[in-house]
């Protein structure tokens, strides 16, 4: 079982401005549901809920110096959390006195990016809080959202396979994305059939379209990737990619999956304005349904 981890949300959120110029982009708001009634919780509250629920305790999030807001979020202030009990509405009340049970039980280690040098370097930072572990690598500002998270207990299942295991999604543009080419294996017994491939070659944001599956926000990682994204150079952009340390891992020969999850998750993605739009949309419906 995977128990560790990183959670990176340093980046600037250029893409959102001016929105995002005081305001971390990881604490935009999409829909969510307690007990029946409508919230809106801040997409990282989101990533670390599912994530603790499915098991997780201990928890990296590599912050840049604008994102103090993540950290005061993530700060138990229970004279604010008393002030609420007095409210008639008491639904926010009794949702964050579980965020703050949640925080409570959890290990969470805070580590400043002090340089934007790519999403790659920011994970490197976490090398002494992962160890001797393999890890899970979760962006902040993207969620995936399945009924009893399954694609986290496929990801747990194939973790012990390989060295790395990436989550994908077939994109009809993938040109923004990292993507990989794989050749698929039946090797694998999953819950819904997923489809796994055996990935042969990952490539960030290529000229030229290669394939349409685009790698996602969930990955899995030995240790061995911290040394990795320490030795390659700047990739795509002039930043450390974690996209060329899967390139690397496969060069030298260790084993890296891909698998496709199933059509039955919804990825909330507010990393650009559009993409926050159809979070808002998605999410306000898995709300209703109490899938949020």
């Amino acid at each position: 079982m995977l128990k560790k981890v990183v959670i990176p949300v340093a980046g600037r959120g250029t893409r959102l401005l001016p929105t995002t110029k005081v305001q971390p982009k990881e604490m935009l708001p999409v829909f969510s549901s307690f007990k029946g009634d409508i919230l809106l919780k801040p997409m990282v509250q989101l990533i670390f809920e599912q994530l603790f629920d499915f098991g997780i305790r201990d928890f990296c999030f590599i912050v840049g110096q604008e994102k103090r807001a993540i950290k005061d979020h993530f700060s138990l202030d229970y004279p604010y959390l008393d002030a609420l009990s007095n409210k008639k509405n008491n639904i926010s009340y009794k949702d964050m006195k579980l965020f703050y049970k949640r925080i409570e039980k959890s290990n969470i280690t805070w580590i400043n990016q002090s340089h934007q040098l790519g999403y790659g370097h920011a994970v490197s930072l976490a090398s002494s809080f992962v160890g001797n572990d393999d890890f899970i690598l979760h962006a902040g500002d993207t969620l995936i959202v399945q009924p009893n998270r399954q694609h986290l207990t496929v990801l747990n299942k194939l973790s012990s396979k390989s060295d790395c295991v990436v989550a994908l999604e077939k994109i009809s543009e993938p040109s923004a994305y990292g993507v990989v080419i794989g050749k698929r294996t039946k090797k694998y017994s999953l819950p819904l059939n997923e489809k796994v491939y055996e990935v042969t070659q990952a490539v960030e944001k290529p000229s030229k379209k290669i394939s349409n599956l685009a790698i996602m926000a969930l990955n899995k990682f030995t240790p061995d990737v911290m040394k990795i994204l320490k030795k390659i150079p700047s990739g795509y952009g002039g930043e450390i990619q974690i996209t060329d340390a899967i390139q690397y891992m496969i060069d030298s020969k260790m084993d890296v999956l891909g698998y496709e999850y199933h059509h039955s998750c919804t990825r909330l993605d507010i990393g650009t304005p559009d993409t926050y739009w159809h979070a808002q949309q998605s999410s306000k419906k898995l709300a209703t349904k109490g899938w949020m």
